[in-house]
C-alpha cells in the first residue's frame, strides 16, 4: 500500500478529491465485555513516550488482550496502562523508584529477566522495556472494568483491562495490580 504525503492529501482536498472525506465507525470496536476476571492472551502492545506533569520521563505500555475462554472468548480489550518511569539513578531530579515497583512486579509475572548493574557503587536492577517479542503470546488473567476519565469533550467512559496475574492451565500466581497514578 502506497502512503501519500500530507501535502498530497492537501492538494487533493483543494481539488475536491479528498481521500479522507468520510469518517467511519466499526461496531467491533465497541467493547461489550462485562466486568469480571478473564483468562486472556496478550496479542498486541502499544507504547507511548510520556513526560509527566512533574517532568518525569516515562514509558506507558498498553497491551491488548484477547479473552481465551467463556462467553466473551475472542473479545479484545486494551490495558489501562503499565508505567515504566525512566530516571538517572545518580541524580535526585527525575528519579522515580516508587512507581517502578509495580513495573518490576509485572516483569517478574511475565518472566522477563532483569539485568543487575552497579551504579555509583550501588547494585541496581535495570528494568527492560516491554516489547512485542517479550509479551505477545503470554497467558494472563485480567480484570475488566469501567474506566471513566475527563477529556476536552467532557466525561467519557469505556472498558479497560488491568493485568492481575499469569495464567497457566487455570492456575495463577499472586495478584499484581498495575493500576497506579502518574507522578
Amino acid at each position: 500500500m502506497n502512503q501519500q504525503s500530507s501535502s498530497d492529501d492537501f492538494i487533493d482536498a483543494v481539488f475536491g478529491n479528498d481521500p479522507n472525506a468520510d469518517a467511519y465507525y466499526n461496531e467491533d470496536q465497541d467493547i461489550k465485555i462485562e466486568d469480571g476476571t478473564y483468562p486472556a492472551v496478550i496479542v498486541g502492545l502499544t507504547t507511548s513516550d510520556v513526560i509527566t506533569r512533574k517532568g518525569t520521563h516515562a514509558d506507558l505500555y498498553k497491551p491488548t488482550y484477547e479473552i481465551a475462554r467463556g462467553e466473551h472468548k475472542g473479545g479484545k480489550i486494551p490495558d489501562k496502562g503499565i508505567w515504566r518511569f525512566r530516571s538517572n539513578p545518580s541524580k535526585t531530579h527525575n528519579r522515580s523508584s516508587r512507581g517502578n515497583i509495580i513495573y518490576k512486579n509485572v516483569l517478574d509475572m511475565l518472566g522477563i529477566e532483569l539485568e543487575e548493574v552497579v551504579v555509583d557503587g550501588k547494585a541496581l536492577k535495570r528494568l527492560p522495556q516491554l516489547t512485542n517479542d517479550n509479551v505477545i503470546g503470554k497467558s494472563v488473567l485480567i480484570s475488566v472494568q469501567d474506566d471513566d476519565y475527563k477529556s476536552d469533550y467532557g466525561r467519557l467512559s469505556g472498558k479497560v483491562a488491568i493485568l492481575q496475574s499469569t495464567w497457566s492451565n487455570g492456575s495463577t500466581v499472586p495478584t499484581v495490580s498495575t493500576n497506579q497514578a502518574v507522578e
